[in-house]
């Protein structure tokens, strides 16, 4: 089966050992099953639907591939961008810091749109809480493009930015809200420009476009050009009348326009503003390539330091509690490295295995795993939560509740020795 899978849906750019089976329940209660790729590539979260067992337990075998978002490149050797046409034009549009949502129809076996299921990258439905997040926000233009079912195998690629979803950069202006940021029509990825013009993608908001790098005909160098239409980055711009002799040499000073914005920025409002900008443009070897550029500093830092920063881990566990919010606490149980193992892979891009290593970045990692998970638990003090284990486990043992307290709240092991000693009290009233 997953061979199978692998030469009709994804080229074979999949190996059967990429593709993980699945089956899971939809908001709607639908059930799917299948497989889904976790090879970082253009098929990254990309999936298979086998089988469908409606609500009503109608059940039945089928095909659906749908297309997820794919990995997001640094320019190098096997990634480039196409810069050999006489005429070119690559649109800089800001790196939102949020999660990246992918929303897809599901299909009867007829071929009729029976539900639009979000997921994330590295799931087959998005989890509870980043649902929690999409319903707060508009969705009418996504409703209508589904209503015509010729979308019924197009995929819509976002990302669910704002306050309520902070991670490392912080937009104040927005409390929660969607870009469209990639879209997948009748089995291509669209490119900025076709984006743009696509009647039925009129009414989506995209994110900003920050720079433009352009050439025209009988031009032998590369110019740059901010595009002022983000207000948040207006006021900071840093002038830019050089050219360029390559599209490699423009994308190196867009890093240092990057540096220079946010350190202006940060003169202002002590923080920075962006995370970086995307191109969705032609790969040079053809197709449609996502190639993301950040601040040189922000890249100087990574190849320098010892160790992994604080900020660059918390991004990461960030990343985990999207995927896997509502299921951490099962995963842990049976499983206490699953998150050191995700958040070292996500790490390897921009870091070296003697960085990610290093003594240092494991403690930070475990730390923060730990801070992060706390501050998803509802608040409750530790003299409440005493008396609960009390009154759920009346018969056991100051030791017994201490496993049970550890087992409940991996995140709060540190206050252990304050429980014992709130335990004890109470016992021996």
């Amino acid at each position: 089966m997953k061979e199978k899978l692998c030469e009709k849906y994804f080229e074979n750019n999949v190996k059967p050992k990429h593709l993980r089976q699945f089956k899971t329940k939809t908001p709607k209660g639908n059930v799917i099953e299948g497989y889904i790729s976790r090879k970082p590539n253009k098929h990254l979260g990309s999936m298979v639907i086998t089988h469908v067992t409606e609500k009503s337990g109608k059940s039945y075998d089928c095909e659906q591939f749908i297309q997820s978002f794919p990995k997001i490149h640094y320019w190098d050797r096997r990634h480039q961008l196409k810069d050999d046409d006489e005429s070119i034009i690559y649109h800089c549009q800001e790196k939102l810091d949020g999660t990246c949502l992918i929303v897809y129809a599901l299909k009867d076996e007829m071929g009729n749109i029976i539900e639009i299921i979000p997921k994330t990258r590295g799931k087959e439905v998005a989890d509870e809480h980043v649902r929690e997040m999409f319903s707060l926000v508009d969705k009418k233009a996504i409703e209508e493009f589904y209503k015509d079912n010729v979308h019924a195998n197009d995929t819509l690629m976002f990302e669910l930015y704002g306050i309520l979803n902070k991670h490392e950069i912080a937009h104040m202006d927005t409390y929660i809200d969607i870009s469209l940021i990639g879209a997948y029509v009748d089995e291509s990825f669209l490119n900025y420009i076709a984006i743009k013009c696509y009647s039925d993608l009129d009414n989506f908001k995209t994110p900003d476009t920050v720079f433009t790098i352009e050439k025209y005909p009988f031009d032998n160098s590369f110019s740059i050009r901010w595009c002022g239409i983000n207000q948040r980055l207006k006021n900071y711009e840093v002038s830019c009348n050089e050219t360029f002799p390559t599209l490699f040499d423009a994308l190196n000073e867009v890093k240092l326009l990057l540096q220079r914005l946010n350190e202006k920025y940060a003169e202002y409002n002590g923080r920075r503003v962006i995370e970086g900008v995307v191109i969705n443009g032609e790969h040079s070897n053809g197709g449609q390539m996502y190639l993301k550029i950040k601040p040189k500093d922000i890249e100087i830092e990574a190849k320098t330091l010892d160790s992994v920063p604080r900020r660059f881990i918390v991004k990461e566990i960030q990343k985990y509690f999207d995927e896997y919010g509502t299921q951490v606490r099962e995963i842990y149980e049976s499983d206490e490295t699953h998150y050191v193992r995700y958040v070292n892979h996500q790490l390897k891009e921009e870091f070296t295995y003697e960085q990610i290593e290093d003594p240092r970045t494991r403690r930070r990692i475990k730390n923060i795993f730990m801070e992060v998970w706390d501050s998803k638990i509802p608040p409750k003090s530790l003299q409440n939560i005493c008396e609960e284990l009390i009154r759920e486990n009346p018969d056991s043992s100051i030791q017994d509740l201490l496993k049970i307290f550890a087992k409940t709240y991996p995140s709060k092991k540190k206050d252990s020795r304050h429980v014992y000693s709130i335990l004890s009290k109470r016992m021996m009233v």
